[in-house]
């Protein structure tokens, strides 16, 4: 037998391998252009880069859009891999990392500082720190708009047991129903929600009181990625990290255009958005050092036990998407800050 002939076996097979691993590799990459990625969000401010994601990448992935009320919720729901990627307090990592054996999502980006502000009724005069005392406060319990009134209060010296508190589950109609009907006083809450009481005419900002003045940097949300959809997809998380970046800094410096880029997600008026654009901070930088004060403040005000070892909640932030499209250092994008 030629040895043509003895080769020629050998090659058809070879040739037959080959087009069964491409087709294969085409198979796969074709399943990842077609996965739809959900991504979880909250209908407020400071969720503008996320919906500047779904602007700026909405046609080169398949990308849904699943809205809640409250990060607690969203975080269940990332842990679960029921969502890919969320907007997320910094609370919630710091709680998981005192739940879970090892993380089941890691933050890439920040998002907001500030953001959570106290509105009051408008017939209720609070010129400063010590008028809230007695005044009756509806609160959001057990998130981060509490943590911020009590973080606040403390530095001010000020007890929660001098503020008769009625607990409300999330933001919303009934909250802001309760400062119009006047059965609170004042309420401590996220951007918009506060803006629209401003707005209607039923509530005003106390000048001498910012909830962004406390002993963590004011840092609100950052930007997470269930751990298996990171590891299975980090393409889309790098690009979606330098949407966010370049969204953070333009909104930043135009929060005009707040006001008309996303009605479609954020659902208030144009006037509500641009009361509390003014409160807000938009911020892609991921604040470890801040975190770990965060966690302080979590249990010296009785939120959490005890606070998380550096390595555990570390292990919740990943720098090297921001550093990646930044070309800043881990430390100059916010991590011992």
């Amino acid at each position: 037998m030629s040895p043509i002939a003895t080769a020629l076996p050998r090659f058809r097979s070879r040739l037959r391998f080959a087009v069964v691993l491409a087709a294969t590799a085409l198979a796969v990459s074709s399943a990842r252009a077609q996965e739809t990625i959900k991504i979880g969000y909250l209908h407020q401010i400071h969720d503008a880069a996320i919906m500047s994601v779904e602007k700026e990448l909405g046609s080169k992935y398949k990308l849904e859009m699943i809205k809640f009320l409250r990060y607690a919720d969203t975080e269940l729901a990332l842990s679960r891999g029921d969502l890919d990627v969320a907007t997320l307090g910094y609370t919630n990592g710091i709680i998981a990392a005192g739940r879970e054996a090892a993380p089941s999502f890691t933050y890439v980006a920040g998002l907001s500082r500030g953001a959570i502000n106290v509105v009051c009724a408008k017939d209720v005069k609070v010129g400063g720190w010590n008028d809230l005392k007695g005044k009756k406060f509806g609160i959001l319990a057990g998130g981060t708009a509490e943590l911020f009134f009590d973080d606040a209060l403390s530095a001010h010296g000020i007890s929660r047991k001098d503020i008769p508190a009625v607990t409300f589950t999330a933001p919303g109609p009934p909250l802001l129903q309760a400062l119009q009907n006047k059965d609170i006083d004042c309420t401590a809450v996220f951007e918009p929600f506060a803006a629209n009481a401003v707005a209607t005419g039923h509530g005003y900002y106390p000048a001498a009181i910012d909830l962004a003045q406390n002993s963590f940097r004011g840092v609100n949300s950052a930007w997470a990625a269930n751990n298996a959809f990171l590891k299975r997809n980090p393409a889309f998380v790098k690009d979606a990290v330098g949407v966010i970046v370049k969204a953070s800094a333009y909104y930043e410096a135009h929060k005009d255009k707040l006001q008309t880029d996303f009605p479609k997600r954020l659902e208030f008026k144009p006037e509500v958005i641009k009361i509390g654009a003014d409160k807000i901070i938009l911020d892609s930088n991921l604040y470890f050092a801040s975190a770990v004060k965060t966690a302080e403040a979590m249990k010296r005000l009785g939120f959490i036990k005890d606070v998380p070892a550096n390595a555990k909640l570390a292990a919740y932030f990943d720098y090297g998407m921001l550093t990646g499209v930044t070309g800043k250092s881990a430390d100059d994008v916010g991590r011992n800050k």
